[in-house]
């Protein structure tokens, strides 16, 4: 039994505690990824955010049988540590200024909230906070971290934050009372093309596929925009390892792309996303996305830019998918020699809506209750609505799965989506059964969405995930439960499902879950890894 994972941060809980202080823990052996954070395991037992608990450390990751995994590198942005110059848009603005000022990062009140809430030490919020943050500096320190352990079997070791933890808590007892969470030795390994991709899968060991979320990660709010090409030119030719995709958005303005709103209603107070929210690309934006995927303006592969990087259209504004489909995948789709690039949404829900247009008309409508008409789906343009599952079919991409109970729709209007496998099966249902009704779709294209669907959590993205499955190591009850009710809606619906039409027993359900947890996401990397060695 295996699992994959779309998007998730293995490595960022050990990186956030201890590269601050890098040598001191390297003198220890405990600056690596398999080093644990030790959680706070009642918030677990409870459900509460995730901050405070580990969700995909390598540790939870290699005994909950995850040996897929794409791990996202994320210099974290400043607008969630510095203060805002602007209020963000909306009503009671005077309001809105007296809180940004009076959380100014210049006064301590700012630095702990983010202690408390995001559960980062309070020296790297000084970090995040000081005009040395660097986000080129800092994804070219993750990708040192990750190399700490590549290819290397690994026992892990636990650090305690706080010193009264670290006085009453026993590490020993922990590793004893707590085995899946605490104790582990094992190897993940980064494949430098795809014959070592392949051979990596066929061991039993973490493959790891690297990724990045947030084009910002190029420095693109200190630097030119010539610089912008030579740092990807530098990512696919010097980096020790190839990157895969990258989510070219995220949750403020990178100077390239519009992003999609995504920080709730309370969020508002503190942060400000409205600079480029909800717009379309930047000049610079159309010049560099092209870079990552090795296409000119007229959409003929550029051989001389490196291996094609591919990008997860999650966190883009609805305009900017719009537009990004319009110029760039569905002319490939189309060109004589038709060079498809995927689309990849690679943590999201369902949206319920019909098409991007829409998204683009109710962008105002967007507060914590709105949701489509049915009441059970999050209807925000951060989500997928059928116009985006209809490319992702067509270009044979991949949908992976949030398990954020927000995305998902969790509670929905009149608390219509529950929090458990109903929730989660009602989002995937809906992404099948929006394919299925449409009518400028062949039949073979309609049943390809089976294999366009699989596992994204946005474990230890700082989400709230779905009460029966806050970790890697609920993988398993995970997909007991869907085979159960998959099943049970096969039998009390037996042949009038057209969705469900090539499921004829439960072994059948068994192997459609089986390719939701590993296949879909195994073969779609073997396709499209870069094929030849990076030196």
């Amino acid at each position: 039994m295996k699992f994959a994972d779309l998007h998730c941060h293995n490595h960022m809980r050990p990186y956030f505690w201890l590269a601050r202080k890098k040598r001191k823990f390297t003198r220890k052996g405990m600056y690596t990824p398999w080093t644990v954070i030790s959680s706070n395991l009642k918030n677990l037992r409870n459900g509460k955010m995730t901050a405070s608990y580990s969700q995909c450390d390598l540790v939870k990751s290699w005994n909950g049988k995850v040996r897929l995994t794409f791990n996202s590198l994320y210099p974290i942005e400043k607008g969630f540590f510095q203060t805002p110059s602007q209020p963000s848009k909306g009503r009671n603005k005077l309001f809105r200024q007296i809180v940004r000022v009076a959380t100014s990062h210049q006064l301590p009140i700012r630095d702990l909230l983010q202690t408390i809430y995001m559960k980062i030490p309070d020296i790297a919020v000084d970090h995040f906070q000081s005009p040395e943050y660097d986000y080129w500096e800092a994804i070219n320190e993750e990708v040192k971290f990750m190399l700490t352990s590549n290819g290397k079997s690994t026992s892990n070791k636990i650090y305690t934050p706080g010193l009264i933890r670290q006085i009453f808590e026993s590490r020993r007892n922990r590793r004893r009372l707590y085995p899946d969470s605490m104790d582990a030795k094992g190897s993940y390994y980064i494949p430098n093309d795809r014959e070592e991709l392949k051979n990596s899968l066929q061991k039993d060991q973490i493959t790891m596929v690297i990724t990045i979320e947030g084009a910002h990660a190029l420095g693109t709010d200190n630097v030119p925009f010539a610089t912008f090409k030579k740092r990807v030119a530098t990512i696919k030719k010097e980096w020790p390892f190839p990157v895969f995709f990258i989510t070219f958005a995220h949750h403020f303005d990178n100077g390239l792309c519009g992003h999609a709103h995504s920080i709730p209603d309370i969020g508002k107070w503190l942060l400000n996303q409205s600079p480029r929210k909800n717009e379309g690309f930047s000049p610079e934006g159309r010049k560099i996305i092209r870079r990552f995927l090795s296409i000119n303006t007229n959409n003929h592969s550029e051989p001389k830019w490196g291996y094609r990087i591919l990008i997860d259209v999650k966190h883009m504004s609805a305009r900017a998918r719009r537009e990004y489909y319009h110029d760039i995948i569905i002319p490939c789709m189309e060109a004589e020699d038709k060079e498809t690039i995927p689309v990849i949404a690679s943590h999201c829900g369902f949206s319920g809506i019909k098409d991007l247009n829409t998204h683009i008309e109710k962008e105002a409508l967007e507060k914590d209750d709105y949701f489509d008409p049915s009441g059970f789906f999050n209807a925000w343009n951060i989500n997928m609505c059928e116009e985006d599952l209809k490319i992702i079919v067509q270009s044979s991409g991949l949908f992976g799965l949030s398990f954020d109970q927000r995305i998902i729709g969790v509670p929905g209007l009149a608390n219509n989506t529950p929090n458990n496998i109903r929730g989660l099966w009602n989002n995937i249902k809906a992404v099948i059964k929006s394919i299925y009704n449409r009518n400028d779709l062949a039949e073979k294209e309609k049943n390809n969405i089976w294999n366009c669907i699989t596992i994204g959590t946005d474990f230890e993205g700082l989400i709230n995930p779905v009460d029966d499955y806050p970790t890697v190591l609920n993988f398993e009850d995970f997909e007991q439960n869907l085979i159960e009710i998959i099943e049970q809606e096969r039998r009390d619906n037996r042949g009038n499902l057209d969705f469900m039409a090539h499921i004829q027993s439960k072994a059948d359900v068994t192997k459609a879950v089986r390719n939701f947890c590993f296949e879909n996401a195994k073969t779609f990397v073997l396709k499209h890894y870069p094929r030849h060695p990076l030196h």
